[in-house]
C-alpha cells in the first residue's frame, strides 16, 4: 500500500474532497456487503448479526471504518437493495444478503454445515421468509 492511499485511509472523513469522500464511501459500502456475505452462512447463521459485521469493520486490524461510515453504509445497502435488516427473537439485528439465490444457497451451506440440535431456528426462519418476499416480489414483477 503506498503512503497516499495509507493517508486517504486514515484521514478524518470530513477532511476529503468531495471524490475522495464518494471513494472511501463506496469502500465503506463494498466492505460491508461483503463483511455481510462472510459473516452468513456454512457454519454461521444464514443471517449475519450487525454487531459482528459492524466489529468486523471497526474493531482491530480494520478499525480505519468510523462506526457512523458504517452505519451508514449499511442504511444505504439496505435502501439500495443489496441488503435486508431484520431481527431475531432475541432482538439481535440480523443482516442478509438481499438476493434469493445467495440467500437459498446460504440457507443450505448452514443445514449441510450444522447439526440440527444447534442451528438457529428462528434465523433460519427469517432467511426462509425474505425468500419467500422476494420470490413473491419477482412474481409481481412477472405479470405486470
Amino acid at each position: 500500500m503506498s503512503r497516499r492511499d495509507q493517508r486517504y485511509r486514515d484521514a478524518d472523513p470530513d477532511e476529503l474532497s468531495d471524490a475522495a469522500r464518494r471513494k472511501r464511501s463506496k469502500e465503506v459500502y463494498e466492505a460491508v456487503v461483503r463483511a455481510v456475505d462472510y459473516n452468513s452462512g456454512r457454519m454461521q447463521p444464514p443471517l449475519a448479526s450487525q454487531p459482528s459485521v459492524i466489529q468486523t469493520l471497526h474493531s482491530s486490524g480494520h478499525g480505519r471504518y468510523g462506526l457512523e461510515e458504517v452505519h451508514r453504509a449499511i442504511t444505504a445497502a439496505c435502501a439500495n437493495g443489496d441488503l435486508f435488516r431484520t431481527t431475531d427473537r432475541e432482538g439481535r439485528v440480523r443482516l442478509g444478503i438481499d438476493d434469493e439465490q445467495k440467500l437459498v444457497k446460504k440457507v443450505a451451506a448452514y443445514f449441510s454445515w450444522v447439526d440440527k440440535d444447534r442451528r438457529r431456528k428462528d434465523v433460519i426462519g427469517l432467511a426462509n421468509a425474505r425468500i419467500q418476499q422476494l420470490r413473491e416480489r419477482d412474481q409481481e414483477d412477472t405479470n405486470e
